[in-house]
């Protein structure tokens, strides 16, 4: 009989303790020597390492240029500097200013960095401009309006003729400089063949 009642009480002490009853030691702080708990996952899920993200550096001071290139400072480097006549290789991601997808990444599985030289006219106008001064491990994000871009043209997939970038579309790039180095010397044009001179008569 006793070890019935002392089997009742520990039933009735476990349903006591599952009814609700608040445990004491949940609120208490860590003990010496413990690990902090990991905090729990955030709610949104952030870009990954090494992504571009295109609302990068909402609430930072932006220039404008009077060309109407704005250019955003997301870090800056502090190796060397991009100038002209300088190659540089960057990372890189572009978007129509409707925002994601965008429509072209260095960054994209399979690809490699994006190499040229500035100021040489062999990438768009607002390129060649707000690329001037980063230092390397910088990153900006530069805004440009389309005559600095593909103008009154766009672009079009050379593929599949589908339009990549419609007419007059002001375009959102966010680039890293990755380093700077002395560019190649330039390939020699082919020169002219001379024409045969006239013979006198």
């Amino acid at each position: 009989m006793r070890g019935a009642f002392l089997a009742v009480l520990a039933v009735t002490a476990l349903a006591a303790a599952a009814c609700g009853y608040a445990d004491p030691y949940a609120t208490s702080g860590r003990v010496a020597n413990e690990s902090p708990v990991a905090p729990p996952p955030s709610p949104s899920p952030s870009p990954s390492p090494g992504a571009d993200d295109f609302n990068a550096g909402a609430g930072l001071p932006v220039v404008t240029y009077p060309d109407g290139l704005q250019i955003i400072e997301l870090k800056i480097g502090t190796g060397a500097v991009a100038v002209s006549g300088k190659q540089v290789t960057m990372q890189y991601t572009g978007w129509l200013t409707s925002g994601p997808p965008p429509f072209d990444t260095s960054r994209q599985a399979g690809r490699t960095a994006f190499v040229f030289t500035l100021g040489a006219g062999q990438v768009i106008p607002g390129w060649d401009e707000g690329i001037q001064g980063m230092k390397v491990g910088g990153k900006r994000k530069l805004i440009i309006p389309s005559a600095l871009g593909y103008g009154t043209a766009g672009q079009t997939d050379p593929n599949t003729g589908a339009t990549v970038i419609p007419p007059n579309a002001t375009l959102v790039f966010e680039v890293e400089l990755l380093k700077v180095e002395k560019a190649p010397p330039p390939s020699p044009s082919p020169s002219p063949s001379p024409s045969p001179s006239p013979t006198p008569s």
